[in-house]
């Protein structure tokens, strides 16, 4: 019997947006964790998935989060127009036409941002959530 295992969105995630905000960006960090170091001069993506259940045999539901951080608090429309950018991205149907994309379907409902969170750092940070179904992985 053929395995199936749950997708591997964080990753797919982080190679497709590095691919496409790195020619706008030039230095931009897009990982699923942020350095212990960051220091706000230049932008950084974090992806997270939040999991979610198995709809059946071969799809996922997933939940992921994206926080962005990148400028200033008191002049935060870089960081809003880059989180605004990354859910229009991720939000485009045709992201499950792609070759080697996990994503079956976009759960609209279950999209939502971006949107300021507070930080304690002089860094502007936003959230967006986002909600795929997902094809898992076959072992």
């Amino acid at each position: 019997m053929t395995a199936v295992l749950p997708p591997d969105l964080e990753t797919w995630l982080c190679a497709y947006l590095r691919g496409k905000l790195k020619p706008s960006y030039g230095k931009i960090l897009v990982h699923i964790r942020e350095p212990d170091d960051y220091d706000g001069s230049y932008p950084l993506v974090v992806v997270r998935d939040d999991g979610g259940s198995q709809s059946n045999r071969v799809l996922f539901d997933r939940s992921i989060g994206i926080t962005v951080r990148y400028g200033s608090r008191t002049l935060p429309g870089d960081c809003r127009d880059l989180a605004a950018k990354i859910y229009g991205l991720l939000t485009d149907p045709a992201i499950c036409q792609l070759d080697g994309s996990p994503i079956a379907g976009i759960e609209e409902d279950g999209c939502n941002g971006p949107y300021f969170v507070a930080e304690d750092a002089n860094i502007a940070r936003c959230y967006l959530t986002l909600e795929f179904s997902a094809i898992g992985e076959f072992q």
